[in-house]
């Protein structure tokens, strides 16, 4: 903070100048850290359920803290509270507390409501939970000298597992080895070489002199040449895409919770997406005056996750960027575009945000009058598919379902004019089922269906939960593939691409990617809920040769589905062509 970011705003969460600080729950923190990380995330009152970051507000309620000071004398008056070093005496020299004063309203620690009512939760990790069962973490903190080489002067802090005999040191995100003496060069997600212009630490990018930005891609900024103007310099003949360049208290993937560092791959589509855009210099503009869209990289999976709502991210994201930039203003965000990678994406969004910005999602729905609990817009659901645009998810990234055997395959395939006679299966699901709910009720239908048959049919092979290996052996051998969704969007549509299996997607009122422009009917089959009683017969309709042409159309297709180039992935391109036909809708006035 600070004119010349003078001002630390978050010392009090480091242990030493060393340690990059943290607003965890596994090591304790002095009090006042959790104080900062409130003001950091919760912008919106006291209502955790509308901090930016959900799964730190989910769990600071109950996070013990301490302060400098001792149970009997209170915190201390003459010893600053202005760092997260955990004492070499903590039983005299800590006071402790079962939440921070924010979490009542008040300013204040005062208040006996804040006191830790159970001793035994003292010195231990703030994230355990004992009267939770699954939120268990009985670690018990330690000072840094007690660990080796006081883990390397806090990239790590000190802590006594449970069932370990001595204490160790677990290292902060982006270092690494038993005193978190080596750093990991591999944090840097959204551009892992910087762009060869700076040097990756703990998940950012140093750039070198002349050069800023996520990737140290920028080099240049630019103003109007009449103050207080936004000049219109926009294309129709070319597609310019500005990025906006966030401070790192607005939109940062810094660590949040010590000791989880990794992402479901899965979700990391938005990451490719940044890492191949950052680099194309083609479509990236540097001069926000001649864009026709606008990237708001709000990281939502980061401060939300899958499961939880990311509108309070976004929201604090795009106050941002209407304060700082004259853009979002001019189209009332019309122009403006947002990934949300989560199950339901903007489903459980408020109207502003699902009527306003772009949103590029994984998940279609677009059903008036949707029934689910939660969902306040009855007009559409989730998306509007001429402004929101739908993309895939990405696979695992490693593994027997990676899609580093997909080109090969089709290039047989297409030499065999599509047929393949390894396909000896009709079709086959494997994994969850869930309720009505859940998948809009196609996977309890099926169950229904296969385990109600008094004689199943061979050819067909219906697994409720995981399968393991097996399961990539069943896409290689399948005709048809099953292609649901989930809680919210599926996988499998993905999957059944990647090995050449047939999708057959019954997903009613859920638009595919890409699916306004691109030719479904050329390598699926689309079915609904009411189908599923005869789909057996259904699919036993198609002949061999109309199952070749459908796996051409797979040949001819299937890029778009993977992310990856070193695969021979076209996803960022088919991505980038999605945007420029919102832009065009925009022009059209074909979402308001």
């Amino acid at each position: 903070m600070g004119p010349s970011c003078e001002v630390d705003r978050m010392a009090v969460c480091r242990q030493t100048p060393d340690d990059p600080g943290s607003c965890g729950f596994i090591m304790p923190k002095n009090c006042e850290c959790y104080r900062e990380c409130f003001r950091l995330y919760c912008h919106y009152g006291t209502d955790t359920n509308k901090c930016a970051n959900q799964m730190w507000g989910a769990d600071a309620f109950d996070a013990s803290c301490w302060l400098y000071g001792s149970e009997g004398q209170g915190p201390a008056t003459d010893r600053p509270q202005d760092s997260s070093l955990y004492p070499e005496h903590p039983e005299r020299e800590t006071v402790w507390f079962g939440r921070i004063p924010e979490m009542l309203g008040i300013t204040s620690y005062g208040d006996e409501r804040l006191k830790l009512e159970d001793p035994d939760r003292r010195y231990k990790s703030p994230w355990d939970r004992p009267w939770l069962v699954w939120h268990r973490a009985a670690n018990t903190a330690k000072p840094l000298s007690v660990c080796n080489n006081s883990c390397s002067n806090g990239r790590g802090f000190c802590i006594q597992r449970q069932y370990f005999h001595e204490p160790e040191c677990s290292c902060h995100f982006g270092f690494m080895g038993p005193d978190c003496s080596e750093e990991d060069p591999t944090t840097c997600w959204f551009s892992p070489t910087c762009g060869g212009r700076g040097r990756c630490r703990s998940g950012f990018c140093h750039c070198h002199d002349g050069w800023w930005g996520w990737g140290c891609h920028r080099s240049a900024a630019y103003q109007p040449a009449t103050p207080g103007t936004v000049p219109d310099l926009r294309s129709k003949t070319r597609l310019r895409i500005y990025i906006y360049e966030l401070p790192w208290d607005i939109a940062f993937p810094f660590e949040v919770q010590e000791e989880i560092y990794t992402r479901d791959n899965i979700y990391t589509g938005y990451e490719q997406f940044m890492q191949y855009f950052l680099m194309d210099e083609s479509v990236r503009t540097e001069n926000p005056y001649e864009a026709n869209l606008f990237y708001v990289p709000a990281l939502a999976y980061f401060y939300a996750e899958n499961v939880r709502n990311s509108q309070w991210q976004i929201k604090s994201v795009i106050d941002h960027v209407r304060q700082k930039f004259p853009f979002y203003n001019r189209s009332s965000g019309r122009d403006h575009f947002v990934f949300m990678p989560g199950d339901r994406a903007s489903c459980h969004s408020d109207r502003w945000l699902q009527d306003g910005i772009i949103k590029v999602v994984h998940f279609g729905m677009q059903k008036k009058n949707l029934t689910w609990l939660g969902i306040e817009n009855k007009d559409y659901g989730c998306i509007q598919n001429k402004r929101d645009l739908v993309v895939p998810s990405r696979s695992v990234n490693t593994g027997p379902l990676l899609p580093n055997v997909t080109t090969p395959y089709y290039q047989w395939l297409v030499s065999n004019r599509g047929y393949d006679g390894n396909r000896t299966l009709l079709f086959f699901f494997a994994g969850g089922v869930g309720d009505g709910e859940y998948s809009g009720g196609v996977r309890l239908a099926l169950k229904l269906l296969l385990t109600n048959l008094t004689s199943p049919p061979a050819d067909v092979k219906f697994f409720e939960g995981g399968i393991g290996d097996m399961y990539g052996d069943l896409l290689r051998t399948c005709k048809f593939c099953i292609a649901p969704y989930g809680h919210g969007w599926g996988i499998r549509l993905v999957h059944s691409v990647h090995f050449g299996c047939i999708p057959a997607i019954i997903q009613d009122n859920v638009y595919q990617p890409f699916e306004d422009f691109l030719p479904y009917e050329e390598f699926s089959v689309r079915m609904r809920l009411a189908d599923v009683p005869h789909m057996v017969e259904l699919l036993r309709t198609y002949t061999e040769d109309q199952l070749a042409k459908l796996r051409l159309g797979l040949a001819k297709y299937y890029r778009a589905f993977i992310w990856e180039r070193e695969f021979g992935g076209m996803a960022y391109e088919w991505t980038l062509a999605g945007l420029q036909r919102r832009a065009y809708h925009l022009d059209g006035e074909y979402f308001h």
